[in-house]
């Protein structure tokens, strides 16, 4: 971990003692009352607010208030750093600022800059009352969370010159969807509030609290040329049923290639083989290739998930340890669950995808890529959940906001979610309808399971049980077979 890597998990932790350190993961209900009475249900940071606080990262003040627009000063961000750190205060004869003795977070700032996280002005002086503004905080999250800075100091925001000391910083926010600023604006000389840092803190903690860039890439679409690769054999006994409104058959494997016919939605087409993302098929006596994304694959003879690629994800990974609950870390219960989830869908025939198999963190448009790369047909992100101590259950989640294999998804979510309620006996939180970026990102049928919560005693004994992890990817697996087999 660089001299910053230790930044983030720190600003988590001085919410964890300076505003209450608790929780992780997203057990927010998106449309339960506010936690704060201060903070409204239609609250821009409530989601940010109540996952921070879920997972024990944050808490409120007397009388229930959060306080949301209040400012964070730099010694509180001190403070922030070396609780999350696991670091003690210091307390040498010289401090190393000419204007900390005395001060209440002296100790914090003092260890701060002994490891070189934090550094003071020109004068000597650190300034611990006054309040971090929103440029400097973009610099403590890139160093924080080992961001790959933009090698370019010129931003999308037309109040940042090249020439501002944080430029090249505030574009990395932008870049990992972290910040979008305000309109065309990121406003870098203004101090950061509890909620703004609640939101920055969710966003660089878990890449589905991630927001839309204002004038982002563009996501893959279906129907790149693939790269030039050997024909596979014919695929035998393979039928697609259309997912599109209307699917162009074309004259050959890509975009490029002139249009035989148009293809209804709902249509069985007869599938001869599949180069990369190009299925070979036969309609109406006319033969061409189709984008296989907009195809339901589906086997007439043998096991229904023969040869079907699905792409796993085991939520989190490395320095993203996702919910807390102790010592027990979400990003160990989901691997656990992905790779069990994997051993049974290849034992059924499936070519699987895992967007990791190890203590790793890949980004979420890595994970989005992996999947793209693999010319996925399904994607499945494993996720636990976490709020107050009492929310429990199991949802699903599906997107119809972008991903245009949407009504696809929400059927693969409700059968998973089905299998989940049937084997597990959780409470049924439902299937719903949310854009989490990884889900969203893509055009195949994409979910994000939330198991269970990791927050509720119940609840986590499941999920710590060697015997209910082997009844989760039990679950999930059947989902997934009864929705290819429908």
């Amino acid at each position: 971990m660089s001299k910053y890597g230790k930044i983030m998990v720190s600003i988590s932790m001085f919410f964890l003692t300076m505003l209450g350190l608790y929780g992780f993961q997203q057990g927010q209900n998106v449309h339960a009352k506010s936690i704060f009475v201060d903070v409204a249900d239609n609250y821009w940071a409530k989601e940010e607010i109540e996952y921070l606080y879920g997972n024990q990262i944050i808490s409120g003040y007397e009388g229930n208030q959060f306080k949301p627009t209040d400012p964070v000063t730099r010694g509180q961000a001190a403070k922030m750093i070396i609780n999350a750190i696991k670091e003690k205060e210091s307390t040498p004869s010289k401090p190393s600022f000419s204007d900390i003795k005395g001060n209440q977070f002296s100790g914090y700032i003092e260890r701060a800059a002994q490891l070189e996280i934090i550094s003071g002005y020109d004068d000597n002086t650190y300034r611990p009352n006054v309040n971090l503004t929103r440029g400097q905080m973009s610099k403590i999250i890139v160093n924080a969370f080992d961001l790959e800075k933009s090698q370019s100091s010129k931003t999308v925001f037309t109040d940042v010159p090249s020439t501002y000391q944080f430029a090249s910083y505030i574009q990395t926010l932008y870049n990992e969807r972290i910040s979008n600023g305000n309109g065309n604006v990121f406003e870098p000389g203004k101090n950061v509030t509890r909620a703004e840092l609640s939101a920055f803190i969710s966003r660089a903690l878990d890449d589905r609290f991630k927001v839309t860039a204002q004038d982002p890439t563009p996501a893959p679409k279906p129907e790149p040329d693939p790269e030039p690769t050997p024909t596979p054999p014919p695929a035998t006994g393979l039928t697609g049923e259309v997912t599109a409104d209307v699917l162009n058959m074309r004259s050959g494997p890509g975009s490029s290639y002139g249009l035989v016919t148009a293809i209804p939605q709902n249509a069985v087409v007869t599938v001869h083989s599949i180069d990369g993302f190009w299925a070979k098929v036969t309609y109406n006596n006319k033969t061409g290739y189709v984008h296989k994304t907009y195809l339901k694959l589906k086997n007439t003879s043998g096991s229904v998930l023969q040869n079907r690629i699905i792409t796993i994800d085991a939520g989190h990974g490395g320095k993203d340890v996702g919910a807390v609950n102790g010592d027990i870390y979400e990003k160990d219960i989901a691997l656990a669950v992905a790779k069990l989830v994997e051993q049974k869908l290849k034992s059924a025939g499936a070519k699987t995808v895992m967007t990791r198999s190890s203590d790793t963190y890949p980004t979420l448009d890595g994970r989005v890529q992996t999947s793209i790369n693999n010319h996925s047909e399904m994607f499945v992100s494993i996720h636990t959940n976490a709020a107050t101590p009492s929310a429990s259950g199991t949802e699903t989640y599906y997107d119809t906001s972008k991903n245009e294999n949407g009504a696809e998804s929400r059927e693969l979510a409700i059968e998973i979610q089905k299998q989940l309620i049937a084997l597990i006996g959780t409470k049924d939180r439902g299937a719903k309808d949310n854009s989490f970026l990884v889900i969203r990102e893509q055009h195949i049928p994409s979910v994000l399971v939330e198991l269970a919560f990791i927050s509720n005693s119940g609840d986590l004994a499941k999920l710590t049980s060697p015997e209910y992890q082997e009844l989760f990817a039990e679950a999930i697996f059947r989902g997934i077979k009864s929705y290819y087999s429908k």
